[in-house]
């Protein structure tokens, strides 16, 4: 068999899977979050947007480790659920890397430490990225993203709140056939 065919397979296999595990996640957020509705319709976070920023690290990209910038927003729809944009951005000296896209992202509790809200989130969108070599050709391409992920908040005041993420990133560019890479971040996350 081809590698190229193999490689195609592989990556229908995990296409289909990571389908699979965000139509399980998004069913179980709206049965999760139908029934919290009905309990909790008076809490804090419910109707409030949250917006940060944050530094790391892209491992696995076109032209190997990447200085990464993600910024994000979080609409909670319920007390832990909430929906918001993703903006990831990955540079090196030779590559640039922007990917755009939703996210849904489930906040756990852990009863007697309020201050630490860890989550799951996953999204879907788009990628751009550009690699441009000295003697070498430039490739860039565009295709889908998928990201999905798990970290932890970690509140410092009512309005600030330190935040940390690992984001495992399926996506099939063909600048060096890039089809997956992980984004590392921890960063800041404000209230409004």
């Amino acid at each position: 068999m081809q590698p190229n065919l193999v490689k195609a397979d592989v990556i229908r296999f995990l296409l289909a899977v990571a389908i699979a595990i965000m139509v399980s996640i998004a069913l179980s957020f709206t049965l999760w979050s139908t029934a919290e509705a009905q309990q909790n319709t008076a809490d804090e976070s419910t109707g409030r947007f949250f917006a940060g920023a944050a530094l790391g690290l892209q491992t696995d990209t076109p032209d190997g480790t990447a200085y990464a910038l993600g910024l994000y927003g979080d609409y909670y729809l319920t007390r832990r659920f909430s929906i918001g944009p993703l903006l990831q951005m990955g540079l090196t000296g030779d590559l640039f890397q922007v990917g755009l896209t939703g996210q849904a992202k489930y906040t756990f509790g852990i009863a007697g430490f309020p201050e630490l809200k860890p989550h799951v989130q996953a999204g879907i969108g788009f990628i751009y990225a550009d690699l441009d070599r000295k003697g070498s050709k430039r490739e860039d391409d565009t295709s889908f993203l998928m990201p999905f992920g798990a970290g932890a908040e970690y509140q410092l005041t009512d309005a600030v709140s330190l935040d940390a993420s690992v984001l495992f990133n399926i996506t099939n560019l063909d600048v060096r056939d890039e089809n997956f890479f992980i984004t590392w971040l921890i960063g800041l996350r404000f209230a409004f």
